[in-house]
């Protein structure tokens, strides 16, 4: 039985509008995975209405990133657009996915300003990452002028946060095959970096995915950047306390870094420590983390 169920850890009708506790909908808490979903989706549509038979791809043509147009051409704003941009259905469908799955779990564990924030840089990242290696001349095969689209540099993003916060869960790979996501974590790190490396069929797109990858990781890795992230996300942020003279440390994530299971394991413990032994039998630590566990809930 984990923490959620038991009766005196919940109030009577939960958290989330009479909804069983622990039962969350699949966007609640993430608001911005959501709107994410429903911006690539509403694009999508726009752009098959936007496109004449025999002409180029409208918005594809005015919000793609290629190295010609963003790096040469200074039209910065592409690092951004081509995280909204899809080749066709099947392309948004699984970067769609993959958003679905992974993006609340992780929004929930920063907050939706620093997730879209970190999203949005892992896809930068990417764009960067994909200009760095794919210098005219270095690779058979690809010119400045060669597009690139879609929301997969941000999404590996949000899996290197997820390997980092849960590698011990388990995910099901192609949905059939149950594999632990630091397993999965490795097996997809190697695969994309073999594709650049010996220039496999869109070699481009997982220099992209390692460059969302590799940036996520670093943002979660290091104190320094992770506070960067966190600044950023703030701007223009009205309902931000003054700060003091002493401010807390921020954090990306719960002051708790282990994942949902294994606070849920510990919290378990506590409460039957509790039912043998009675509360006075808890460590301060103990009693800490089970107020933390109330306080999340």
């Amino acid at each position: 039985m984990g923490y959620n169920d038991r009766d005196y850890m919940n109030s009577e009708e939960g958290r989330y509008g009479g909804r069983p506790p622990g039962m969350l909908g699949p966007f609640e808490g993430a608001p911005v995975t959501k709107w994410l979903l429903i911006i690539n989706v509403a694009i999508l549509f726009l752009q098959a209405l936007m496109t004449n038979p025999g002409q180029p791809v409208f918005l594809q043509r005015f919000g793609h990133f290629s190295i010609q147009e963003g790096v040469y051409g200074f039209q910065i704003w592409r690092f951004l657009t081509f995280q909204f941009l899809h080749a066709d259905f099947g392309h948004l469908i699984m970067n769609g996915v993959g958003l679905f799955f992974f993006g609340p779990h992780i929004e929930r564990w920063m907050s939706s300003r620093v997730y879209l924030t970190f999203y949005l840089l892992c896809g930068v990242a990417g764009a960067l990452f994909y200009t760095i290696l794919f210098i005219p001349g270095l690779f058979d095969g690809y010119h400045p002028a060669i597009p690139m689209v879609g929301a997969s540099a941000g999404l590996f993003g949000i899996l290197a946060a997820f390997y980092f916060v849960a590698p011990n869960a388990r995910v099901l790979l192609f949905f059939v095959i149950p594999i632990q996501m630091r397993t999965l974590g490795i097996v997809y790190f190697i695969y994309e970096a073999c594709a650049v490396l010996f220039n496999w069929h869109n070699a481009g797109g997982s220099a992209g995915h390692l460059g969302g990858a590799i940036f996520g990781l670093a943002v979660l890795k290091w104190p320094p950047l992770k506070q960067g992230i966190i600044k950023l996300s703030q701007i223009g942020d009205q309902s931000s306390p003054p700060r003091s003279k002493k401010p807390r440390e921020a954090k990306i994530i719960r002051e708790d870094e282990r994942s949902p299971l294994e606070i849920s394991k510990e919290v378990d413990r506590i409460l039957d420590k509790i039912s043998d032994q009675g509360i006075q039998s808890l460590t301060p630590k103990e009693k800490e983390t089970l107020n933390k566990a109330r306080r999340d809930k």
